[in-house]
């Protein structure tokens, strides 16, 4: 732990200094009271909870857990996970005690792992982040470091009621100069690129139009799934499985699949990644040698007869044919993610598409402008896709 030491004293006039520092295995109550006290009972990223998954996080060497502790107490907590063969890392779980936020503590904490991850230990080309959209202090905290706005997920987890996150990432000017330029996009993506594009030097995309009408609502072949939920096998199965058809353009950092759809003749494998507390899906890969469409639809349906809310995967930004074949199966746009990908000694873009299960309310949903575009170009595709296409085959039928 030492060689990746982080540590800052603040002194505060009449009060106990706050030390900041790596979090410790004898933290780890302290560090669960601290969730409970701002959550309650309901935060949904398991290694909060689970005391093993935080232990083996705690003493992992490619996870930096800061913690802010005064006069014996944990008062905040930050985490990000590094990935150095892919160069990327991911920052997550930042709380602070409400009687503490006047100090500052989320941004001074964030900044020390940025400047270690990216500058100092040069480790990782970018970081990304998700926030809430309950309030607008994470989106202007990530803001002010640097960070660029990438997207949204519309519905993306479900406790007591749907919640929209941003997505949001820092690039180093490594990343930057090893992107592979001249994406091929469809004109449903564009929008998305446009506002990325706005924030940062990126070079004109090729826009594919596919003219095939997406709106029409064709019976589609439907795959039959069984599904495995056994963790230790999934994980084991899913690391010597190679990735073929369209699941080699797919694109997850930093999940572990814990469910397995597979066919009964074992042609299709899909593995994902779900929380039955929260509803959220997303797939990490799969083999098969079946359309994308026809395989992103089933997983669709699987997953919604397990109660699930939310599907997400990540694709690459140069094959439109994909692209439109996501869309097919009702996948939409909801984000572009530039450099995301590290393909040899190239960093590639990435489209986030997503699709939700139930009906989109974002009455409570407080973004930024930038983010404000991004959901009104996600709702024009999802009231085409879902309102506008069912009046349309209506007529068609007349």
């Amino acid at each position: 732990m030492a060689h990746r030491a982080i540590e800052k004293t603040i002194k505060i006039e009449n009060k106990p200094d706050i030390i900041i520092r790596l979090a410790r295995i004898s933290d780890i109550r302290r560090i669960q009271m601290m969730y409970a006290e701002v959550y309650g009972v309901n935060y949904s990223i398991p290694v909060m909870a689970d005391k093993d998954l935080m232990r083996k996080a705690i003493e992992d060497d490619l996870y930096y857990w800061l913690v802010a502790e005064s006069n014996s107490r944990i008062i905040a907590s930050l985490v990000y996970v590094v990935n150095k063969e892919r160069r990327i890392s991911k920052a997550f779980g930042a709380v602070v005690s409400k009687e503490y936020r006047e100090h500052d503590l989320a941004r001074t904490m964030m900044k020390l792992t940025l400047d270690n991850v990216t500058k100092k230990r040069n480790l990782v080309d970018l970081v990304y982040a998700t926030t809430r959209t309950t309030n607008y202090a994470p989106q202007k905290l990530t803001e002010s470091l640097g960070f660029l706005k990438l997207g949204v997920f519309p519905n993306t987890h479900k406790v007591y009621e749907n919640e929209t996150h941003c997505l949001t990432a820092y690039f180093t000017e490594k990343a930057l100069s090893k992107r592979r330029k001249n994406p091929v996009i469809i004109k449903q993506v564009e929008p998305f690129y446009r506002i990325v594009q706005k924030q940062m030097d990126l070079d004109e995309p090729k826009i594919k139009n596919i003219v095939k009408d997406l709106s029409e609502n064709k019976k589609k072949k439907v795959l039959e799934f069984e599904v495995i939920k056994a963790p230790n096998f999934i994980k084991n199965r899913f690391w010597k499985t190679k990735d073929t058809s369209f699941f080699k353009n797919a694109f997850m950092p930093f999940y572990e699949p814990n469910l397995l759809f597979i066919t009964p003749d074992q042609s299709t494998e899909v593995y994902l990644s779900y929380s039955d507390k929260d509803k959220n899906s997303v797939i990490l890969g799969g083999s098969t040698t079946e359309k994308a469409d026809i395989v992103l639809e089933s997983v669709s349906l699987a997953l919604n007869d397990m109660n699930m809310s939310y599907v997400e995967i990540v694709l690459d930004a140069y094959n439109p044919e994909l692209q439109h074949k996501a869309m097919l199966a009702r996948y939409i746009p909801s984000g572009y993610f530039p450099c995301a990908k590290k393909v040899g000694d190239m960093r590639h873009d990435c489209i986030i598409f997503s699709r939700t299960f139930e009906a989109l309310d974002l009455s409570n949903v407080k973004v930024t402008s930038v983010y404000k575009t991004f959901l009104k170009e996600y709702v024009k595709l999802w009231e085409k896709m879902y309102i506008s296409s069912a009046f349309e085959n209506e007529e068609r039928k007349k």
